[in-house]
């Protein structure tokens, strides 16, 4: 099970994105999410060759310390499975995590569209300079919006866009259109 955890955790973190029934999501949470799946295994590995190494010479002992070990590893699954949901998922009402990842985890509580409204009106693009085609990132600094809002608009047909593979591609010139549209509406 450790195995299998650390492969997907290595997945994700390469690959940026997850994707499961209805729940789709890419970033920087995800590549997190991978981390923290990874963790339990390399911990379990340092730690096994360290005590391997430090009571070596008791056979009795190492067998002990592996057993305590293995028990430790257990958890450390379990708990980084949960760590790694809460981070994915970003289910209503999660409890905050600590550190990094608390800050990873509010970024990410940051995106979510408010439940009743529908997409803000997007601003003015910013001076930065922006390809021909977007990524939803990209897309998303375009029009000052989070990257929910853009999958929103383009799931609700709004935004032409382009999918490959697990990504979608925007043109800049549907993103320019959409202001236009929207324009009137804001003022």
């Amino acid at each position: 099970m450790a195995i299998v955890l650390f492969v997907f955790g290595a997945f994700l973190y390469f690959t940026r994105r997850f994707s499961f029934g209805s729940l789709r999501t890419e970033g920087r949470h995800v590549r997190a999410a991978g981390v923290v799946l990874m963790s339990p295994v390399i911990f379990t590995f340092v730690l096994s060759l360290f005590a391997g190494m430090v009571f070596g010479s008791s056979l009795d002992t190492l067998v002990l310390l592996f057993n305590v070990l293995a028990m430790v590893e257990l958890a450390l699954l379990f708990g980084s499975a949960f760590v790694a949901y809460l981070l994915i998922a970003n289910p209503p009402n999660a409890p905050r995590l600590p550190g990094i990842l608390g800050d990873i985890q509010q970024e990410r509580q940051g995106e979510q569209p408010p439940a009743a409204a529908e997409a803000p009106a997007p601003r003015r693009p910013a001076p930065e300079s922006f390809p021909t085609i977007l990524t939803v990132a990209q897309a998303a600094r375009y029009l000052n919006v989070s990257e929910a809002d853009i999958i929103n608009l383009i799931e609700d047909g709004k935004l032409a866009a382009a999918r490959i593979n697990y990504t979608y591609r925007i043109a800049r010139s549907n993103l320019d259109e959409l202001l236009a549209a929207r324009e009137p509406s804001a003022v």
